[in-house]
C-alpha cells in the first residue's frame, strides 16, 4: 500500500513543483542567432583562408625543391667550367711552339743551309 501510494503521489508532486525559468528573453535568443551566424560565418572564412594558406605552404615547397635543384645544377656547372677552363690552360701548354719551332730559328737556318751550300757550289767548281 505503501508502495501505491508512492506511485501515485510522486507524479503529482513531481509536476506541480515549480521550476526556475531559465529561458532566455526574445532578444537575448536573437542576439544569441546574430552571433553564432557571425561564427559561422567567420569560420567559413577561415577555413577558406587555411586552404589558401595550405596551397601557398605546398607551392612555396615546390619552389623550395625547384631552387634547391637549381643550386645543386650551378655547382655542378661551375665544377664543369673550372675543369674546362684547366683542360683549356692544359691544351694551351701542349700547343705552345716548343724553343726548336720557333720561325726565326727555321729562318736563319734556311739562311744558313743557303750559304753553306753556295759556298759548297762555289769550292766544288773552283
Amino acid at each position: 500500500m505503501k508502495k501505491l501510494l508512492i506511485l501515485l503521489v510522486f507524479p503529482f508532486f513531481s509536476y506541480t513543483q515549480t521550476q526556475v525559468d531559465t529561458c532566455f528573453t526574445p532578444e537575448e535568443i536573437q542576439d544569441i542567432s546574430f552571433v553564432l551566424d557571425s561564427l559561422y560565418e567567420l569560420d567559413s572564412l577561415n577555413k577558406i583562408i587555411i586552404a589558401r594558406q595550405e596551397k601557398l605552404v605546398s607551392d612555396l615547397k615546390t619552389v623550395m625543391t625547384l631552387d634547391s635543384l637549381e643550386l645543386a645544377y650551378r655547382v655542378k656547372q661551375i665544377d664543369l667550367l673550372n675543369e674546362n677552363i684547366d683542360l683549356y690552360i692544359e691544351r694551351e701548354r701542349h700547343l705552345k711552339p716548343k724553343w726548336w719551332e720557333h720561325k726565326a730559328i727555321w729562318f736563319t737556318a734556311g739562311i744558313l743551309t743557303t750559304v753553306f751550300s753556295a759556298k759548297l757550289v762555289d769550292e766544288v767548281v773552283k
